[in-house]
């Protein structure tokens, strides 16, 4: 009997479905999954019941992209954020980042990931003509473009403020700074960093 004919059949499986999830590996896999069955079985149901409910409630907002248990997220839907200004994200979660800090009035557009061309995402892949429908729609007097601050990031953010400098002249482009060190990732930046980032942006010309 081999090591793999060992596992029991739901832990493996449990495993080698998580292990799709991008960003996952086997290892990241296992050791959630090994974690997971330290906590007390309550807990640990609490913890699937709240994911299947996330499953079957969450999607996408029609409007922004940003993840939502709604059709229109609240921040599209509030009437007094400013949709004349949008902030282009790569995540859900780093929009949601940037909301905690409360200094921020605009809308965001989350495009669902950056391109990598050595992983097969292409602009095309992205909501990237969404966002110029959305630019053109409300007349927005500013784009910042909150990418992560690495290699995909900034190359997604050069590529989607060329075109729409290119197709919106008027238009202000901003690029978030380097409060951010470069390589790391939104979501895990401190709310210092993550502030000063946001209130220097350099303009795209």
């Amino acid at each position: 009997m081999s090591f793999k004919d060992k596992i029991p059949p739901s832990l493996k499986k449990a495993i080698d479905l998580l292990s799709v999830i991008p960003s996952y590996g086997e290892r990241s896999a296992g050791r959630f999954i090994y974690s997971l069955l330290k906590l007390k079985k309550e807990e640990r149901i609490k913890i699937a019941e709240a994911i299947m409910e996330a499953v079957k409630n969450l999607r996408n907002c029609k409007e922004c992209f940003i993840v939502t248990d709604k059709e229109v997220c609240d921040i599209c839907a509030d009437s007094e954020r400013n949709k004349r200004f949008i902030c282009v994200v790569e995540e859900s979660q780093d929009a949601y980042t940037i909301e905690k800090l409360g200094r921020y009035t605009g809308v965001y557009h989350v495009l669902l990931g950056r391109i990598a061309p050595l992983e097969g995402i292409s602009p095309q892949d992205l909501t990237i003509d969404k966002l110029l429908e959305r630019i053109e729609k409300y007349g927005v007097k500013e784009v910042i473009l909150a990418t992560n601050p690495n290699v995909e990031g900034e190359a997604t953010a050069n590529y989607i403020g060329g075109l729409i400098l290119k197709r919106f002249p008027a238009v202000k482009v901003t690029r978030t700074s380097y409060g951010l060190q470069f390589g790391s990732l939104i979501e895990l930046s401190d709310e210092i960093s993550l502030e000063k980032s946001m209130e220097n942006r350099r303009e795209l010309k």
